[in-house]
């Protein structure tokens, strides 16, 4: 057997398939003698079978995720030798789905290589696809690493990388002759074409410079220890024997390898070996399974070069629903990157992509994208607030919270499913809605709210909303998110709490919502709660309905008992809500008490607490609930009455300047004795206006004025110049609108200057003497 033995891989190689072959006998008597189907064994199959989009007959699923199409518009496939790459159209040929998949490496076709890079530079900014490290970036995919035999998963190479760099859309390993390059190398890293003298610079220089590449390795690469500095690497020493493997690294540095005994090897930065979550925790990548991977770049802060790459493996299952270990956790590591890698040069963009490899052995190397950060970058958030227990959100019970997921038979709640755009060069259109929503609610309305870039809202309905079965509703959204215009949208739905039994309490499952429009498709899950029966808190109200001004505070009085007389009222775990013309507002009970009392408390009430009091009778909704388990007791009532006033106060007595009798025609200025004064006490924004008249001037011989005939003396001159006489005659002096919520002063002859407000006219010659006239006011408050 030793004469087809070529080097450490050979032995690998032989020795496997012998095992193989012996142990797939047992096999065959095995099935032979217990008639079972050993499908769950999961051999590698053909693209063909793998794109069929059906269910095996075996029992092996072969649907397809759902993704982006045209991803040729996006993403290019290098020019390089023995480049197996391409992307299969949806629903064309092989590819029976919905969604474009690249394949890298196929299954059969060994010692190749593969590659795929976003389009960053191409004329149509529209489409330009790049990761621009100074924003969150998330890029989402389904990935397939083809199958597995039942011995491992060595009949399986190499896997993919995922990469990022500043070279250019047609980057690859630099080893010259590409079909000379080791599957170890991915397309990506340092590779070893050379027996003779390797040494660590050279190897550096031969993986694809300016970047940061994350592994998913398939093959397991290890020396023979009796042959050392082969061509044969020894790249995976320090990674567990046999098993599949995801590490990062910065490919063109020198620190990533170092030299052995027995060749040189890789520095596995951020390794992992095992995914709980997979059928094959070891041979988590060719399990034969589609699994779904969300990356998500965070920037460096301000002042650092060091941002981080979070990966979240095998993080959703096909339907869109996450996909937990038995800790209910995400399977996530954060990986630190230094920006400085890649030699941006002030730019601050970077290509992204795949490489792949296949040596002696191969696999179905695949992807569908579903998410291009440099398109479409938003959020998509749900949260189930309780409206009962004071507008309060439902998140997961902990040890400090343990009632935090709790709400109680009859509570008032809303369903929220929030769209949020954030940045991109093209708006998210054509979302499609598929809502799953929690159960034991009765709901009662659905509508989406839109908010642009300027905080103005328009509301849709949804029409499927009144023929809903299950819970379940599909809604195609009438408009899309942009960074300018509509940026974001508010699916809420409001219903009432209802278990439906008498049980002390009802566990209400997560519901799953998915949202897929162009160049993004979002899943999101309603948290779960729990259904209590409430132990009923009595409110009494002990007061009475009040009348008062707005500048004065009130206080409105409740009481607290249970209806299980043994419980003691704790004002320190209750809080009450007050509900004034819709303006909720919430404070603790301890802080309110009653003098002298636990259970009783005393709520204030006035304009500056409230600002929608408004004069005439207002709605004041009172209750409390308890801290602890958000129960609620009833509502009481009050009415509260405003009774503003507006208020005129003048001096009793105002001169004009004293002059002389003879002269020439001229406006006498007022002196310096004038007060006119307004106080109003009403609502903010109430109005009022001021007239005034007169009586003729005489004097104590009671001689008229005679500046023009019937003693029409005094005026009134406005800011515009224009003249009115107030002699017999009404004329508005002032108006204005109150500002403010206390009470207001208006100093009306204060805004007067010496050439307007209420002035004497005079003729060319008077009879020297003391005039008199007295001035009527009146005050009008206005609509």
């Amino acid at each position: 057997m030793m004469e087809f033995v070529k080097g450490a891989i050979g032995i690998k190689k032989l020795s496997i398939l012998y095992v193989g072959i012996i142990l797939l006998g047992f096999l065959l008597i095995l099935n032979f003698s217990t008639n079972n189907a050993y499908a769950a064994n999961q051999v590698q199959i053909s693209l063909t079978k793998v794109l069929s989009n059906t269910v095996d007959n075996k029992g092996v699923d072969h649907t397809l995720p759902k993704g982006l199409t045209n991803i040729n518009e996006l993403f290019n496939i290098p020019t390089i030798t023995n480049n197996d790459t391409e992307v299969l159209p949806a629903n064309t040929g092989d590819n029976k789905g919905s969604a474009d998949v690249a394949v890298l490496t196929q299954y059969g076709q060994t010692n190749k290589v593969g590659a795929i890079w976003s389009k960053r530079t191409q004329t149509d900014t529209a489409k330009q696809n790049y990761i621009d490290i100074n924003k969150r970036q998330t890029m989402s995919m389904w990935m397939f690493f083809g199958g597995v035999d039942s011995f491992g998963g060595a009949d399986t190479g190499d896997g993919m990388a995922f990469v990022l760099q500043n070279v250019s859309d047609n980057a690859f390993t630099n080893a010259g002759d590409t079909s000379k390059v080791p599957g170890e190398a991915l397309g990506v890293w340092g590779a070893i074409i050379s027996p003779i003298d390797i040494s660590i610079p050279s190897l550096a220089k031969t993986a694809i410079q300016k970047s940061w590449a994350m592994e998913f390795d398939t093959y397991p690469n290890f020396g023979d220890p009796k042959d050392t500095k082969t061509y044969d690497s020894d790249f995976d020493q320090y990674v567990n024997s046999g098993v599949n493997h995801i590490a990062s690294n910065y490919p063109a540095l020198e620190s990533t390898y170092a030299i052995g005994d027995r060749g040189a090897y890789m520095n596995h930065d951020n390794l992992i070996t095992s995914i709980p979550t997979t059928s094959r925790p070891t041979n988590f990548l060719t399990d034969g399974y589609w699994h779904h991977v969300t990356l998500t770049w965070n920037p460096a802060p301000s002042g650092s070069t060091e941002a981080t790459m979070t990966l979240n493996y095998d993080d959703k299952n096909m339907d869109g629903t996450p996909k937990l270990t038995s800790a209910g956790k995400v399977n996530t590591k954060v990986m630190k990157v230094d920006t400085t890698a890649f030699d941006l040069n002030g730019s601050n963009k970077l290509y992204w992509g795949f490489t792949g490899s296949t040596g002696l052995s191969s696999e179905n190397n695949l992807i569908i994208f579903e998410s291009i950060p440099s398109l479409v970058e938003a959020d998509t958030t749900t949260s189930i607030i309780d409206e009962t227990s004071g507008n309060r959100e439902i998140t997961d019970a902990t040890t400090e919270a343990p009632n935090a997921n709790v709400v109680h038979q009859g509570d008032k709640v809303s369903v929220n499913y929030d769209l949020n755009y954030l940045t991109g060069s093209k708006p998210w259109a054509d979302i499609n809605a598929t809502i799953k929503l929690p159960d034991k609610i009765d709901y009662s309305s659905a509508l989406i709210t839109y908010t642009d870039d300027a905080g103005k809202t328009t509301t849709e309905t949804i029409g499927e909303f009144s023929g809903m079965t299950n819970n379940q509703i599909t809604h195609k959204l009438g408009q899309s998110l942009y960074k300018t215009g509509i940026k974001s949208a508010n699916i809420k739905f409001e219903g009432t709490v209802n278990a439906g039994t008498t049980a002390t309490e009802t566990d209400v499952a997560a519901a799953h919502a998915s949202f897929y429009g162009n160049d993004l498709q979002k899943d999101v899950m309603t948290k779960a709660f729990v259904i209590k029966q409430p132990n009923k808190i009595t409110l009494t109200k002990t007061g009475k309905d009040v009348t008062t001004s707005f500048n004065k505070e009130v206080l409105l009085n409740g009481k607290v008992s249970y209806s299980d007389k043994t419980k003691t009222v704790d004002p320190s775990k209750l809080t009450v809500v007050a509900n004034v013309n819709g303006e909720i507002a919430k404070t603790s009970m301890n802080s309110i008490l009653a003098s002298g009392s636990t259970d009783t408390f005393a709520l204030p009430v006035s304009s500056q607490l409230f600002s929608n009091l408004h004069e005439g009778a207002n709605t004041v909704t009172i209750y409390v609930y308890n801290n602890d388990d958000y129960n609620v007791s009833d509502v009481i009532t009050y009415t509260v009455t405003i009774s503003g006033t507006v208020s005129l106060s003048v001096n009793p007595e105002s001169n004009f300047k004293t002059t002389q009798s003879f002269g020439s025609d001229s406006i006498i200025p007022r002196a310096d004795d004038w007060s006119i004064g307004v106080t109003d006490s009403r609502q903010k924004g109430a109005t009022w206006k001021l007239y005034a008249s007169a009586t003729p001037l005489v004097n104590g011989n009671n001689q008229s004025w005679t500046s023009s005939k019937d003693g029409e003396s005094l005026i009134f001159i406005d800011k515009s110049g224009d003249t009115d006489s107030l002699v017999n005659n009404k004329v508005e002096i002032s108006e204005a609108v109150k500002s403010q919520t206390d009470s207001q002063v208006f100093d009306v002859d204060n805004q007067w200057s010496k050439d307007n407000g209420i002035l004497l006219e005079r003729s060319s010659f008077e009879t020297a003497g003391r005039y008199t006239s007295t001035i009527t006011w009146n005050l009008q408050d206005s609509i």
